[in-house]
């Protein structure tokens, strides 16, 4: 068992340079799962079809992510701790990678209840996605109107204060399921098979609490990695609303909203969206997880040997 020097990032760059070929494979494989769970959104957002109620016509789309929401748990989550200890292997640390029904089993549980733990954090941002999209979708122009004017008489404003209103609270929202997310990541990096869950979230506490610190600086400096590719995302959909732009707030604010929530754009923009994310974000996405590996994976200051399940 190896111990890296040096800050996490030059760490992952030493092990994707030292196991680029299994780096491959790992993204290759990360990718295609994900193709595979979001496959009902892929082919409702290509064909603008989907079997879905009579009653529901129209909201093919909303289904469709129905349906991927639990081919996610049951297909990505479980691998995502499989691929934390791959990129454990990398960085020289002993961990179980071979995929089983069995060992798949174990990552499932392990999935579920790393889930479970983020829940509560998660579920503000669910019910302000379903309100919205409720809102956006259902009603009719003029009621959707009316109840954003009516958030804004909540703050004492009128139409452009319930916009705030709600722009401010799904951000708030979306920083709380990040951040419940986020703390799930210990966990995700701790070794799994052959060992009870209960000893392995204990030691997940423990890492967590004394890397604190550390884990804090790599997500900064990976959010700071993403940046381009974020800001090269809002440039590409700004450049496209500005050519829808009518200059009227309570029409351009359902629109964006309308379009972000349906994924309404044009073919050649989602081409650019795809380059974007092709060229700035994918090539350094082992970077960033490597890094994170490099400061979660190693085992506590005090670890000792930990009771195996039978």
């Amino acid at each position: 068992m190896q111990r890296a020097h040096g800050s996490p990032h030059r760490r992952a760059l030493r092990a994707a340079r030292g196991s680029f070929v299994k780096v491959l494979d790992l993204v290759v494989f990360q990718a295609l799962i994900r193709l595979l769970a979001l496959s009902p959104v892929l082919y409702a957002a290509v064909t603008g079809e989907f079997p879905v109620p009579s009653a529901f016509r129209g909201h093919e789309l909303a289904f469709a992510i129905l349906c991927s929401l639990p081919l996610y748990a049951l297909i990505v989550l479980p691998f995502r701790f499989q691929a934390a200890a791959e990129m454990a292997v990398m960085h020289g640390w002993g961990r179980e990678t071979r995929v089983s029904a069995g060992r798949w089993g174990k990552w499932f549980l392990a999935a579920m209840l790393r889930l479970l733990y983020a829940l509560p954090f998660l579920l503000p941002l669910m019910a302000f996605l379903g309100a919205y999209y409720y809102y956006m979708r259902v009603p009719g122009f003029n009621e959707t109107l009316l109840a954003i004017e009516q958030a804004g008489k909540w703050v004492g404003g009128s139409y452009a204060a319930g916009v705030a209103l709600i722009t401010a609270v799904g951000i708030v929202a979306a920083a709380l399921a990040a951040w419940g997310w986020k703390r799930g990541k210990a966990f995700e990096h701790r070794e799994i098979q052959g060992r009870t869950l209960y000893h392995a979230l204990r030691e997940a506490r423990q890492v967590r609490r004394q890397r604190r610190r550390r884990f804090a600086q790599t997500v900064r400096r990976n959010f700071l990695l993403a940046l381009p590719a974020i800001l090269g995302v809002a440039l590409v959909l700004a450049l496209h609303f500005r050519a829808t732009w009518s200059g009227m707030p309570e029409f351009d604010f359902i629109n964006i909203g309308v379009t972000l929530i349906t994924f309404s754009v044009p073919s050649a923009v989602a081409m650019r969206i795809a380059i974007v994310l092709l060229v700035l974000w994918l090539p350094l996405l082992p970077l960033r997880k490597l890094a994170l590996s490099a400061v979660l994976a190693p085992p506590p200051k005090d670890a000792g040997e930990e009771p195996r399940a039978d």
